[in-house]
C-alpha cells in the first residue's frame, strides 16, 4: 500500500471554521454542529470544503436532506457505498461503511457491492440500486428497464432522491480525491475501500 499524499488544501481548524461560517451565516447553527463543532472531531471533508464557506453553506442542506430523506437508511447507504467503489474514493467508503454497518450490512454485503449488480446474492432491490449507479455513472441516464424496476418499488420522488444522491455523492467524490482529503485521524479501524 502506498502511503497517502498529503492534502492539496489543509483542512482547515475548527477554530477558523467557526469564525468564518458564523461571520457569513449567523444562522448556521446546525451546520457548525455538523461539521463538529459541537464537541466532536470535525470531518476532514467540511474542513477542507470550509476554504470556501459559501460553497460548504450552499452544500450542506443538501447532504442534510439526502441523509435524512424519504429512500430507506439501507438503500441509501447501499447507494452511496457504490458511488464510492466506482469514484475509488476511500474516504466516502470508510464513512459509509460505518454506517452501513449500523444498519446490518455485513462486510460480505459491501463486498458485494463493490462487485457490483451481477454478484450472487443481492436481492433483487439491491441490484436494482446498483444498476442505477453504475448506469448513471457510465452513462449519466439510467436506462429504460432500470427505470421500470425503480417504479416498482420506489416513488417519483424517491427515484428523483436516488438521481440526487449518486449526484451529490459522485460531486464530493471529486472533491476528496481531487483535493487528498485525508481520513480522519478518530476514525477507528476504518475498512480499506475493496
Amino acid at each position: 500500500m502506498t502511503a497517502p499524499q498529503p492534502p492539496r488544501i489543509a483542512p482547515l481548524e475548527p477554530a477558523r471554521i467557526r469564525d468564518l461560517v458564523a461571520r457569513q451565516f449567523p444562522d448556521a447553527e446546525q451546520l457548525l454542529t455538523a461539521a463538529g463543532l459541537d464537541g466532536r472531531p470535525i470531518l476532514n471533508v467540511l474542513a477542507t470544503l470550509a476554504a470556501d464557506p459559501t460553497l460548504l453553506a450552499a452544500l450542506f442542506p443538501l447532504l442534510d436532506r439526502l441523509g435524512r430523506g424519504t429512500l430507506p437508511d439501507r438503500d441509501r447507504e447501499t447507494v452511496v457505498l457504490r458511488v464510492a467503489w466506482r469514484t475509488r474514493s476511500a474516504y466516502e467508503w470508510a464513512h459509509h461503511a460505518r454506517f452501513a454497518d449500523e444498519l446490518g450490512l455485513t462486510g460480505e454485503d459491501r463486498a458485494r457491492i463493490a462487485e457490483g449488480p451481477d454478484a450472487d446474492g443481492h436481492t433483487d432491490r439491491t441490484r436494482t440500486l446498483l444498476r442505477a449507479v453504475d448506469e448513471l455513472h457510465r452513462d449519466a441516464a439510467l436506462g429504460d428497464d432500470t427505470w421500470r424496476a425503480l417504479g416498482d418499488s420506489w416513488t417519483e420522488p424517491q427515484i428523483l432522491e436516488l438521481l440526487t444522491l449518486v449526484g451529490l455523492y459522485t460531486l464530493v467524490a471529486y472533491v476528496l480525491n481531487s483535493c487528498r482529503v485525508p481520513l480522519d485521524s478518530w476514525l477507528p479501524d476504518p475498512e480499506p475501500l475493496p
